[in-house]
């Protein structure tokens, strides 16, 4: 009996089904108690209210002694369009916004697991076996309650399922508003269609720019580079759980080596490299799945981020009879799980309210996506290595 099988027959338990459900229901719900109390910290709320104000919020988080108007950590970090696509939420007093943007970022989260589900003809009780772990990890809690933006990126990335190139290079292009998703993205589109793909990929963003220089009455050569000042500056490299950004961070620090447009121009080389060992695929799933592990494993990325393994879960799950797809769910489930049991006993052991990842975590975390990534890419093998 395989173990797709024996799966089924588990979950044809009627009081196992109904307990994993209950699970999934709690996180949910927790994930929404928090993102409408303490959480939504990461919901570009604030950056929307300063433009939409008439005022840069890229210059006043660079500039300006008196950042209060910035609510917990909502810090300008993302692409100038990202403030036009959230200016409806400028209109909603704060505790109706984020109770929006909560519910919106839910609705994503199942919206995704749907398509993603359906793409891989997985049936329909391994299916809700699948969205249940997904919405009892982390990753989705956190996404959801610091009202982060990953299951929208997630979206942009499904649409390369779609057929109409100029449509899926558009869609995937708004996916460039954060920008450690951007570089694989761009890199696959300019291989499979070409320099025009890639002018559309970039059209949603390049028109943001231009309205956002445009309704602040600013120069457009001014603001260009804003957004990856605040980027460099706003994001702290030292929670990244495992990218070989962090790493070189790390080197150069050891070395006293200041240079992080060097370390960017490395990880665009790197990126290049796997986005033409990915381009050569004709499995949209498995693109997909492969892009997304390479962000994560070559820009900073915090835990809410491990959202968009979804899809590696998915894939895994479809090839299950296989060696390699056994351990590639168990990778994924150490990220949406492992990472944060291990991290609540360390903060048990040494007392403390928080753990920042180690050099040693991130090196793991690092190895392990490399790992996954070539578990994926010849999932079709009973053999580890071959």
């Amino acid at each position: 009996m395989n173990i797709t099988k024996r799966i089924k027959i588990i979950l044809n338990n009627k009081l196992i089904f109904i307990f994993i459900i209950s699970l999934a229901i709690l996180s949910i719900l927790y994930a929404l108690k928090i993102a409408n109390t303490y959480g939504t910290m990461d919901f570009p709320y604030s950056p929307t209210l300063l433009f939409m104000d008439k005022i840069n919020p890229y210059e006043y988080f660079l500039f300006s002694k008196d950042t209060s108007r910035f609510i917990a950590a909502q810090y300008p970090v993302y692409a100038h369009a990202t403030y036009i696509l959230f200016s409806p939420f400028s209109y909603l007093e704060w505790n109706f916004a984020k109770a929006t943007w909560s519910i919106i970022n839910l609705f994503l989260g199942f919206l995704i697991s749907y398509i993603f589900i359906k793409k891989a003809q997985i049936n329909k009780i391994i299916s809700l076996f699948i969205i249940c772990i997904f919405c009892t990890s982390t990753p989705f809690r956190n996404c959801i309650g610091n009202g982060q933006l990953s299951f929208l990126i997630l979206l942009c990335y499904s649409a390369y399922f779609l057929r109409n190139d100029n449509l899926k290079s558009f869609l995937m292009g708004i996916s460039y508003i954060k920008y450690s998703f951007m570089p694989i993205v761009a890199f696959i589109l300019f291989l499979k269609g070409g320099i025009k793909q890639l002018f559309i990929s970039g059209i949603f963003c390049l028109i943001g720019w231009l309205i956002f220089s445009a309704y602040l009455n600013q120069n457009v050569l001014d603001t260009l580079f804003q957004p990856v000042l605040v980027a460099l500056n706003g994001f702290d490299t030292t929670l990244a759980r495992g990218d070989l950004y962090t790493l070189f961070n790390i080197i150069f620090k050891i070395l006293e080596i200041e240079n992080s447009y060097f370390i960017i121009f490395i990880i665009f080389f790197v990126t290049f490299i796997f986005s033409k060992h990915i381009s050569k695929l004709s499995d949209s799933l498995l693109t997909i799945n492969l892009m997304l592990i390479v962000s994560l494993f070559t820009f900073g990325h915090l835990i809410y981020d491990y959202v968009v393994l979804f899809p590696a879960l998915v894939y895994s799950v479809k090839y299950l009879n296989f060696f390699r797809a056994k351990i590639s769910i168990l990778i994924i489930l150490y990220f949406w799980f492992g990472i944060r049991i291990i991290e609540k006993i360390k903060m048990y052991v040494i007392e403390s309210n928080i753990i920042i990842p180690t050099t040693y975590d991130v090196v793991i975390n690092f190895s392990l996506l490399i790992v996954l990534y070539f578990l994926n890419f010849n999932i079709k093998s009973n053999s580890f290595i071959k």
